[in-house]
């Protein structure tokens, strides 16, 4: 049915899609396969009784810088981002810490709890800033370095390059606490934003992580519309350059003739063939039930028999109200427009506890958790239609999570206990106005997206020797496989998780050079600088 193709491309996910496009703009014969009934992966946006709930994704840290974004020229298919002022608030017992896009404005809330921290918070900013915006994201983009050479690459830039190769030595929370914050509650907050996806504010050499978590949620954005806005303005970008999206048709096996990949064989038993194959999914769906272990390279089974899984989740609850959103009483006003709102932490301390109660398979009695109202930055994702009930709005919470838990029970259970708690704060929030309510569990991650093994969102565990090069192996660092016409190009790819579009966009790269097709695009302006200035090598 499907003949003549260039590229099959496993998953319909973030990578996935970005990869088809700049594959399909190209001129190649494209088709993506997509095991749900539904593309998007993660850029997930369900309707309910016209509330517009995102059960996964929805914080964008990267939004408009991300590549694609301008070379697929997403804006006309549908997608724009909104980013609030008012970032982020911390609600500690008797103060309140409010963060702004804006870092004067920060500081000046800073000020207001610890005069003394306002210049270590001044400087920590700075620093993440420049090692973010001079470095670390323009190194998404780009194919990994060999890690000596990378080091080498770093410590001949200059100062800031030898601070990079420091912070492979630190944990988030030893490189935080350096600065020297005398209050305790505002060196908690940032170790919050390091660690609220699950990065281990413990994990040794994952310092180099912190920089651009902490930094961009206090620049993050939301899609509007919701997020799977962007899975559409994707597919619509990929089927204006001609390709096309089989939804509900999942893989059972990548076809192999000697040491070539040659296309698919899917569950209903149809073969699909091509000249490449690019897999979005983890290295154990790739390597151990794709493909014959016994047929391939050892490197490659031994690289998906040792893959570490994430040992923390997400727990997501959304619910559809009729009603004013939280007012929190005795705040600041800023606090009521703040995209995130942090509870239950006051110390280190309470945030390293959270995280290890997830990682050890519990969720502790006193709650701690991050809560948001799309909505009041999104008029587009509440219900319209109930006019003679009330003012309608969404509300999210969303916490670390175990996957080896009851969810059965649990997640109704969580929901109920989250709402709870975030009357305390807000007692103007009253269950009596929820009229929809979804939570969504690690198993319910894993069974939509099997790719996320253990409710894993990074498709493996943020360890260093599963990062960069090594992500998910020296093998695969340029996205291409020891098996002629397989690349891989997902989560479990650098730069790993979250909706950077990175790993679809720089698998793209591999599999046009090796087509011999036209690179139609440009390096971005930051990539082209971070080489100038000598942070990543020529191309």
């Amino acid at each position: 049915m499907y003949s003549d193709l260039d590229v099959l491309v496993l998953g319909a996910g973030p990578n996935g899609l970005t990869c088809a496009s700049y594959l399909a703009k190209a001129g190649a014969k494209v088709a993506v396969v997509e095991r749900n009934v539904e593309s998007g992966g993660g850029l997930m946006t369900q309707e309910l009784s016209g509330f517009k709930l995102n059960s996964h994704a929805i914080y964008m840290l990267l939004a408009e810088l991300m590549p694609p974004y301008r070379d697929l020229n997403l804006e006309s298919f549908g997608v724009s981002f909104v980013r609030p002022e008012v970032q982020a608030a911390f609600l500690y017992k008797d103060e309140s810490l409010v963060l702004y896009s804006d870092p004067a404005r920060s500081a000046d809330s800073v000020a207001r709890i610890s005069p003394n921290d306002v210049e270590p918070f001044t400087q920590l900013y700075s620093d993440f800033r420049r090692a973010s915006e001079e470095f670390i994201i323009p190194a998404t983009y780009v194919p990994p370095v060999d890690p000596l050479d990378q080091i080498e690459l770093l410590e001949q830039a200059g100062e800031l390059g030898r601070w990079i190769n420091e912070l492979a030595e630190m944990t988030p929370r030893e490189l935080i606490h350096g600065y020297g914050f005398t209050d305790e509650r505002i060196e908690a907050g940032l170790i919050y934003l390091a660690s609220m996806f699950g990065l281990d504010p413990d994990g040794g050499g994952m310092g180099f992580l912190a920089p651009v978590y902490v930094y961009r949620l206090m620049q993050s954005a939301l899609v509007r519309g919701g997020t799977h806005q962007l899975a559409s303005g994707l597919r619509r970008a990929l089927e204006s350059f001609g390709g096309i999206v089989l939804t509900a048709s999942e893989v059972r096996e990548i076809i192999l003739d000697g040491n070539r990949v040659s296309g698919i064989v899917l569950d209903d038993g149809q073969r699909i063939s091509a000249k490449a194959v690019v897999s979005t999914l983890n290295p154990e769906q790739n390597f151990l039930k794709l493909l014959d272990p016994a047929l391939l390279p050892t490197p490659l089974v031994e690289t998906a028999q040792a893959w570490e899984w994430d040992e923390t989740s997400l727990y997501v609850v959304n619910w559809g109200i009729v009603g004013e959103l939280p007012r929190y009483v005795g705040r600041p006003q800023e606090v009521d427009n703040a995209l995130t709102v942090v509870m239950g932490i006051e110390s280190p301390d309470d945030v390293l506890s959270h995280f290890e109660a997830a990682r050890l398979g519990s969720i502790p009695d006193g709650l701690v958790g991050h809560a948001s109202c799309p909505s009041q930055f999104d008029a587009l994702s509440a219900a319209n239609h109930l006019p003679d009930y009330g003012n309608c709005e969404v509300l999210r919470w969303e916490c670390l999570a175990p996957y080896e838990a009851n969810w059965t029970t649990l997640k109704k259970e969580l929901a109920a206990k989250a709402f709870e708690n975030w009357s305390r704060y807000a007692p103007n929030l009253s269950k009596a106005n929820i009229r929809v309510e979804l939570p969504w569990s690690p198993e319910d991650i894993e069974r939509h997206i099997p790719s996320m093994k253990r409710g894993g969102i990074k498709h493996g565990a943020y360890v260093s020797i599963q990062m960069g090069y090594n992500r998910p192996s020296p093998d695969c660092s340029s996205y291409r496989t020891p098996l002629e016409g397989l690349y891989v190009g997902g989560a479990s790819t650098h730069p790993g998780g979250m909706v950077l579009l990175g790993g679809g966009y720089n698998a793209a790269r591999s599999v046009v050079e090796d087509l011999e097709l036209p690179i139609w695009w440009n390096a971005p302006p930051m990539v082209t600088t971070a080489i100038t200035d000598g942070y990543l090598p020529e191309a």
